[in-house]
């Protein structure tokens, strides 16, 4: 059986590098991932009892608080979709919902690897759109990247928390002190957790306090070009801090809103059967074309 799961991890190996390129396919020992938007897909060869199964799932939508009609709508669409299922994992009271399908290894082959791992892929990305717009939760792209601008020295301790607002736009600086003496800025937005910059400092409290100062002073003033002078060594996040500083964030937010409750809205008639799934998709994709996703 050993010797049978490693012949199909070489040859998934293969089926996905042919498909998606070598620089796209990461992999570490029987598990395969391939970026696919704003998830993964994931590849993973496994043995069970005396078969090998290859199980390919995207993650749809991560820390999502536990909701009755949010199961309802996956039990519904389960029940249309074809070839593929959600599940949900939980942790910490929150869930993870997954999409994807279990194949034997006997029916593996180039079309068949390529074939669904676009279509687990693209589900994933299209379901997740509808769901944290709806019930919340983030993408896989956006875990990683909040993961990452997170990461903070252990033994860390928050010592400054200043909200304010620019351009209507409520805004949080906030600064934190690890042993050594380092000190770590971050730059969110509340309402979101959207994290726009970052900072760390080996320097005197008091020059800490001065960037910080300086920070939000150039804020307030919209003044893009002392931000991105001061700011030059650090993590940013260009698209975010351009949005804040000439107002844009703030409209683009309340537009979610407004779609989130659009949303809510085609997906309660779906689950009444007050339109068809071919309007649904239809008045989706009207939705993702005004907000150029």
């Amino acid at each position: 059986m050993e010797g049978k799961q490693e012949r199909v991890i070489r040859l998934v190996d293969h089926f996905l590098n042919q498909t998606f390129g070598s620089l796209r396919v990461y992999k570490e020992g029987n598990e395969f991932l391939v970026p696919w938007g704003s998830t993964v897909i994931n590849v993973e060869v496994v043995s069970e009892e005396e078969e090998v199964k290859v199980r390919v799932y995207s993650p749809v939508a991560l820390r999502v608080k536990p909701d009755k009609d949010l199961m309802r709508f996956m039990l519904v669409e389960n029940g249309s979709l074809e070839m593929c299922s959600f599940w949900v994992e939980f942790e910490n009271g929150l869930m993870d919902i997954v999409i994807g399908v279990k194949l034997g290894s006997d029916l593996i082959t180039k079309e068949v690897m390529t074939h669904t791992c676009i279509k687990v892929g693209n589900l994933a990305n299209e379901y997740g759109k509808e769901i944290i717009a709806v019930f919340g939760g983030i993408s896989f792209k956006e875990y990683v990247e909040r993961q990452k601008l997170k990461k903070r020295p252990s033994g860390e301790d928050k010592i400054l928390h200043d909200i304010f607002e620019v351009e209507g736009l409520e805004v949080c600086l906030e600064l934190y002190r690890a042993e050594g003496e380092v000190y770590t800025i971050l730059g969110k937005i509340p309402s979101t957790g959207q994290i726009f910059l970052k900072a760390e400092r080996s320097k005197d409290i008091k020059e800490v306090f001065a960037l910080l100062e300086s920070i939000k002073e150039a804020l307030l003033k919209r003044d893009i070009p002392s931000l991105r002078k001061m700011l030059k060594h650090y993590e940013m996040e260009d698209y975010i801090l351009y949005n804040v500083v000439i107002g844009k964030e703030e409209d683009r937010i309340r537009r979610l809103k407004e779609i989130e409750q659009e949303i809510q809205t085609l997906t309660e008639m779906l689950m009444r059967g007050e339109i068809s799934q071919e309007e649904y998709r239809k008045r989706m994709s009207d939705i993702e074309r005004s907000m150029g996703l």
